[in-house]
């Protein structure tokens, strides 16, 4: 079972043309070595100050580049972006905007990865999230009237706050949109809102991961179950036109 996460909301500026080097913010200090650290892998953060990635791949990285993006329009470029893993310690000045972070990664990217993108919207198989009934939510779905930008001194602590945060089998959102929490349900295909619910939310989902895995008769139902009964939500197959960013290129960089 996953660790307690909160997951703080951003959005991302659109990227330079491809087979172009961004123009706009940089990072002050780029380095880049083959992951040899003692160090756990797989961390990929933007932190005051910095990026840093321990043990992470270039598909990661790039993944975190063009956030809000979700990484399964994310295609192409070499086998080596899943598997070749970096230690990459990027430094910046001042506190720039999140955007303007991501800007600064996806300048490195083509740097010193020669990265190499383009767009293309493509036909995806995906799963459509819709109401089970017109006009008609569930219990654990409330509309919200939080302002996202003050959050008071009252509010409780460990609480998500027009965010999320999850364990396996938990979604808990506090002024989150449809189209976040469309986002951030883990199924065999991407989900896309097509609820038609706008304004935001707060939300409260749970349910049994896998389900004929437990005896327990008091467990959550499975996630299908649980977003009818819970949300009054249901996925539907379907197969849309989505822009996809296609990697054409990339390079091992020279580590410093």
């Amino acid at each position: 079972m996953r660790s307690l996460i909160v997951i703080t909301l951003i959005t991302a500026t659109a990227p330079a043309p491809a087979g172009q080097q961004p123009a706009g913010p940089q990072f002050d200090v780029v380095s880049i070595r083959p992951y040899t650290s003692s160090e756990p892998g797989g961390r990929n953060a933007l932190e005051p100050g910095r990026y840093v990635g321990i043990g992470v791949t270039l598909r990661r990285i790039v993944a975190l580049a063009h956030l809000p993006l979700p990484p399964d329009l994310i295609d192409g470029g070499p086998g080596s972006l899943a598997t070749d893993r970096f230690d990459v310690r990027a430094t910046f000045t001042g506190n720039p905007p999140r955007e303007d972070v991501q800007a600064m990664m996806r300048a490195m990217l083509a740097d010193r990865f020669k990265l190499r993108t383009h767009r293309e919207t493509r036909p995806t198989p995906v799963l459509a999230l819709t109401v089970e009934r017109a006009g008609v939510v569930g219990p654990s779905l409330r509309q919200a009237s939080i302002d996202c930008a003050n959050r008071p001194s009252s509010a409780v602590p460990d609480l998500p706050w027009c965010a999320f945060q999850y364990t396996a089998g938990l979604l808990r959102g506090r002024g989150v949109t449809l189209d976040q929490i469309a986002a951030e349900i883990d199924a065999e295909r991407l989900v896309i809102n097509q609820t038609g619910l706008a304004g935001r939310w707060d939300v409260d989902l749970r349910w049994t991961p896998d389900p004929g895995a437990t005896t327990d008769a008091t467990a959550p139902p499975g996630l299908i179950t649980a977003l009818r009964e819970q949300l009054g939500l249901r996925l539907q197959p379907a197969t849309v036109p989505l822009e996809h960013l296609i990697i054409d290129s990339a390079e091992r960089p020279l580590p410093d």
